[in-house]
């Protein structure tokens, strides 16, 4: 739990303590809706998804400052739950690919070089360049951020669990990394929207396109192939991939129930049929979440 500890120490260290907000994705909130199983039925043996399930969501925007614009070229995140109980799929996906650490000592560094400074506002570029000069492998996560704009709409963005789960099938367990596709596909803000857009914009814009009909993302498993890294969430992906198609997430109506408001997406939370991944980073989450519950209910 100590290492807990100190990586919500670090976030706070970077983005400031903000009473009752999330250390990470402070800024977000909760929707509500349905998973349906894909039509031909699942490859991968998931009692959970053979049929209809509630979902609570929650979209939110990258880093520890619940008041961060809705532009701001950092990830944009959703967490999932699928399913009631004991029984249910936790999920905490990101915009980004690829993760931004590996290890917790990692983690910490990075959001230490990152920490404002007083004089002018924002990190030392210096400190960032030496970061990433110590850390290259870090430098993935950093360049999708720099070349790819900010998403128009919660509805328009992928989402990613950078670290591969482990799956059964009839041919034996897969490793496989967790993909949402959006059914309009992805679309990023343009030049004149970054400029003319307010800088709370997600929320008003997913409820418009939520009154006239519901959001959905195609649920996928992105296959690892013999090249592939499977124990380091920082690495990309190469090459071809075989997909699997589990089903449909449907966002339907905005959720301001307590409960779901306050729900904790802690991906350590896994079905049946669902092996956890084998990666440092991964390990760290459940502990780190408890710790930023604990501080954000005191």
């Amino acid at each position: 739990m100590s290492q807990a500890i100190e990586l919500i120490d670090a976030l706070n260290g970077t983005f400031g303590r903000h009473s009752g907000a999330r250390a990470s994705h402070a800024k977000g909130f909760s929707a509500r809706g349905r998973f349906i199983p894909a039509a031909v039925g699942p490859e991968t043996d998931i009692p959970l998804l053979a049929e209809e399930q509630p979902i609570v969501a929650r979209f939110s925007v990258g880093g520890g400052k619940p008041g961060i614009s809705d532009k701001s070229p950092t990830v944009r995140g959703i967490g999932l739950e699928i399913g009631k109980g004991a029984g249910a799929w936790a999920m905490a996906l990101i915009s980004n690919p690829v993760f931004f650490a590996n290890s917790a000592e990692q983690f910490k560094a990075f959001l230490a070089a990152r920490v404002a400074d007083p004089a002018t506002g924002g990190p030392d570029p210096e400190k960032v360049k030496a970061f990433n000069e110590a850390n290259p492998n870090t430098v993935p996560h950093q360049s999708y951020l720099k070349s790819v704009a900010p998403c128009r709409c919660y509805s328009a963005e992928q989402y990613h669990s950078g670290h591969a789960y482990h799956f059964g099938t009839s041919e034996g367990v897969l490793a496989a990394r967790i993909l949402l596709e959006p059914e309009g596909g992805r679309h990023g803000l343009t030049d004149e929207e970054k400029k003319d857009l307010p800088d709370d914009f997600l929320y008003d814009r997913l409820l418009r396109e939520l009154s006239n009909r519901p959001a959905r993302w195609t649920l996928k498993l992105v296959v690892a192939n013999g090249a592939d890294d499977i124990s380091d969430p920082t690495v990309p992906w190469d090459g071809v991939h075989g997909e699997l198609i589990l089903g449909t997430v449907q966002i339907e109506l905005p959720d301001d129930r307590a409960e779901s408001v306050a729900k904790v997406f802690d991906p350590s939370h896994l079905p049946e049929g669902v092996a956890e991944p084998h990666d440092n980073v991964f390990a760290l989450r459940g502990p780190a979440y408890a710790v930023s519950v604990a501080r954000r209910s005191s």
